[in-house]
Formats: C-alpha cells, structure tokens, sequence
C-alpha cells in the first residue's frame, strides 16, 4: 500500500488552550505516525532547499503528488522546476521551518525564506542582490 504525504505550506494563528479543549472529542491518532510524517516534511526543507539534494524528491514524494497553491495547482515537475530556480537564483536559500502541525497523513508546515538573490531565473528577474526574507 502506498501512502501519499501531502505537504501544505500554511500560516498558523495560535489557537486559544480553551479553544481547543472545549472542541469536539477527538480521534484516536497514530502520533508515531505523525511524527514519521513531519520527518519526511522536514527532509524536504533540510535536504532539498538547503542542502540542494534534489535527487531527494523521488524517496519523499509521491509521482502523483499535487502542490496546491493560492492561484493554482502544480504537479511535481513543475514543483521542482520551481525548486531548481529558487535555489539558482538564491544560491546561499535558507529555509527555516517554524512550526509543523500534523494530523492523520497531513503535514502543516509554517517555513521562513532567507537568502540573497545574486543568481538568475527567478520569475525573470536579473539578480538585484537583495536580501529576502518572508514567512509563509
């Protein structure tokens, strides 16, 4: 059986304690599971953003996977072409993750970008060397 991880790159707002404990009872869950699964998530930030270890992709992602967008959905080709630009037009990319929420086979993550934009390719846009930094 092949299990699909799907990756959403979400913003989270903290949720009030009281929140929480007054929803509805919960489900049994796998945590180990769950924690398996933010492994992989993370694979994706350490070793193919930061690391450049784009091979990595074929272990952590499923060949139908499915990156669901604000504007638009993209396979996983055109995930990783993205990817490869990123970190060619942001040589010295750092992506931080922040926090990661998991439930069932689903993994949240709030991520920070940093890095320099001294490389071409990026939205057709000549190297500014500027300095980016935004969370998402």
């Amino acid at each position: 059986m092949t299990k699909v991880l799907a990756l959403a790159l979400l913003i989270f707002a903290p949720v009030p304690a009281a929140l929480i404990q007054s929803a509805a009872p919960s489900l049994p869950t796998n945590s180990s599971q769950q924690e398996k699964n933010k492994a992989i998530a993370r694979r994706v930030f350490d070793e193919i953003f930061n690391q450049g270890k784009f091979q990595v992709a074929n272990e952590i992602y499923a060949p139908d996977f499915r990156n669901y967008g604000v504007h638009r959905t993209i396979d996983l080709q055109t995930d990783q072409e993205w990817v490869h630009a990123e970190k060619k037009a942001f040589p010295d990319l750092r992506m931080s993750v922040q926090q990661m929420v998991a439930e069932r086979d689903k993994v949240a993550v709030l991520w920070t970008f940093q890095g320099t934009h001294t490389g071409s390719g990026y939205e057709g846009l000549p190297p500014t060397g500027t300095r980016w930094r935004f969370a998402a």
